[in-house]
């Protein structure tokens, strides 16, 4: 069984390499990005194929999401349309900061995002769907991180901080006060720890378990952010995080205890 679910996580983990700015992947880049050898990469790329996860150009031979992706993104969407929900809460935040925002879930590996709004301004900063969010780098990693529960923390504290830019949180101890600071204020800031000329500040939703759900953030050129700004910006968007919270039906975590509190 354990070499089972090894199989099927290292083919989970292929499909992340799938991106917007990447969509095709040859066997051999494919590989040597994974740290497979060929032959493994095949075989976990044969078995994806098999299940309409990915598929083949036939002309090139590169691989490329499958239409199966499609239809599993249709089945949680109808059966749970948080994308619906935040879409929008994303244009009003917008439309009150001037900057892009966007929403996203906690996943295993880091933040996906299920949303995105963009100003109409030429200088704004653009927000890859298909890139994971790294939890120790952006702001919407770091709101999720620091209301998210044990086992998910210190799986983080315990994994490689991987360096984006100079001002990235290095180690366990410096992401354990990064973490703590946001629980007090309530939102997370990053000034240029992801991208160099990108501040983001973002704030948790929660689900009706009162457990934390996913982020909403807003996303400014680093430039154009000051001190005087951020307040207002921090404000709006913690509106936003409690406006998807009750859309879904979820509880802040305080309320949350204080209801199982009284059930007991």
């Amino acid at each position: 069984m354990a070499q089972t679910m090894g199989t099927v996580d290292k083919a989970l983990i292929l499909l992340e390499f799938f991106t917007v700015a990447e969509p095709e992947w040859g066997l051999s880049e494919l590989a040597r990005r994974a740290g497979h050898d060929k032959a493994t990469t095949l075989r976990l790329m044969n078995s994806l194929m098999r299940g309409g996860f990915v598929e083949q150009h036939p002309a090139s031979k590169k691989f490329r999401l499958g239409r199966n992706i499609l239809k599993l993104a249709r089945v949680r969407e109808a059966s749970f349309p948080i994308a619906t929900v935040v879409e929008p809460v994303l244009n009003g935040l917008t439309a009150e900061t001037g900057e892009t925002a966007h929403a996203a879930l906690g996943s295993g590996s880091g933040m996906i995002t299920i949303g995105i709004a963009e100003p109409q301004r030429s200088t704004r900063v653009y927000v890859d769907p298909s890139q994971p969010l790294p939890f120790h780098a952006t702001a919407s990693g770091i709101a999720y991180l620091a209301f998210a529960d044990q086992q998910t923390v210190e799986g983080v504290l315990s994994s490689t901080f991987e360096k984006h830019t100079e001002r990235t949180v290095r180690n366990a101890g410096e992401l354990r006060k990064v973490l703590s600071d946001t629980r007090t204020r309530g939102f997370a800031i990053s000034a240029r720890t992801f991208e160099t000329e990108v501040v983001g500040i973002a704030a948790p939703f929660f689900d009706t378990t009162g457990h934390v759900y996913g982020t909403v953030a807003v996303a400014t050129v680093a430039s154009r952010f000051s001190q005087d700004i951020e307040p207002s910006i921090a404000a709006a968007v913690r509106r936003a995080a409690n406006e998807v919270t009750a859309a879904i039906g979820g509880v802040p975590p305080i309320e949350s205890a204080l209801v199982e509190e009284t059930t007991t």
